[in-house]
């Protein structure tokens, strides 16, 4: 597949500040690392909306006719895509609902801001998971239709929402340990994911010009391509990503989004300095950025099987 950046930085900064508000909303409850103050609040709240802000924003970078945008909300019964929409359009004022008592009746904890807390949280991760499934219900990408695809898009946002939170939570004069052990554990279970997932899509695929047409006997070619130049599948679909290039690229996105990032919120989670924790935000969401383009390049649409891709 054509590695489309708006959807890259849509699914990287979204899936970033949804996965950070689900941790702070939770953190703030119960106080892990020390008491949220209101400027901590107001700032986790302000970088959380640019990130999601932004990422939506964004996503609208790859639409043929961005007007039509609206559309993506008509079909929640059946499309994950739709599904999404809607759950991130509805985060907003139950976000708001959770933080709103604090700032305009300057209220303290009660059942009511616990409840839009947890809610926040749990739209914030179903908005997420709606994101992965999106690309995990594409069967015509075996790369992607797996159910490792929506696990690792959570595990990887919660994984980056917890090195900001750290940082935030340094920032601001409380311990970052807390959130800095929650980052290490989600960025070690991403690890573990992402791997498994580069390992089982390098096993062969059963896809070949044969079952692509529906011949159950004798093999297939392709005599004559029916063109002479380039057109929109071959420059959306196919991305010339050669193997070797391929395999650089995963072990760079292993080590900067993963084992730098570990290695960074372990030293905070052992009482090293908060400058740590910005640090691995900052590395953590450059190699997602890398992970992410790599899915997309990596990604191998059966229509290949129409051109020159022999079994995918």
């Amino acid at each position: 597949m054509h590695p489309a950046w708006s959807v890259v930085f849509f699914t990287v900064l979204s899936g970033t500040g949804y996965g950070f508000m689900a941790l702070f909303a939770l953190t703030d409850v119960f106080a892990l690392g020390g008491p949220v103050g209101q400027q901590e609040l107001l700032a986790a709240v302000a970088i959380a909306a640019v990130l999601i802000t932004v990422g939506l924003m964004s996503s609208a970078g790859h639409l043929a006719n961005p007007r039509n945008a609206w559309r993506s909300f008509a079909r929640f019964r059946t499309s994950w895509l739709s599904r999404e929409a809607v759950l991130a359009v509805l985060f907003y004022p139950v976000a708001l609902f959770y933080v709103g008592p604090y700032f305009l009746l300057g209220l303290e904890h009660n059942a009511v801001t616990v409840f839009f807390a947890g809610l926040t949280a749990v739209l914030a991760l179903a908005t997420v998971a709606a994101t992965g499934m999106i690309y995990a219900c594409v069967r015509a990408i075996r790369e992607w239709s797996q159910g490792l695809t929506p696990v690792n898009y959570l595990l990887i946002g919660l994984g980056l929402g917890a090195a900001v939170l750290a940082a935030v939570r340094g920032f601001f004069g409380a311990d970052p340990a807390p959130a800095a052990a929650m980052g290490v554990g989600l960025l070690g279970g991403a690890a573990v994911t992402k791997t498994a997932w580069y390992l089982w899509n390098r096993r062969p695929g059963s896809s070949s010009k044969s079952t692509a047409l529906g011949l159950s006997s004798g093999p297939v070619r392709l005599v004559d391509g029916g063109h002479t130049a380039g057109n929109f599948l071959t420059w959306e679909f196919q991305y010339p990503l050669p193997e070797g290039r391929a395999q650089f690229y995963r072990g760079v996105a292993l080590v900067v989004t993963f084992a730098l990032p570990i290695a960074a919120l372990s030293a905070v989670a052992l009482g090293a300095g908060v400058l740590w924790a910005y640090v691995a935000a900052a590395v953590a969401v450059l190699g997602a950025l890398i992970e992410r383009w790599l899915v997309f390049a990596e990604a191998r649409h059966t229509v290949r099987l129409y051109y020159h891709e022999a079994r995918l």
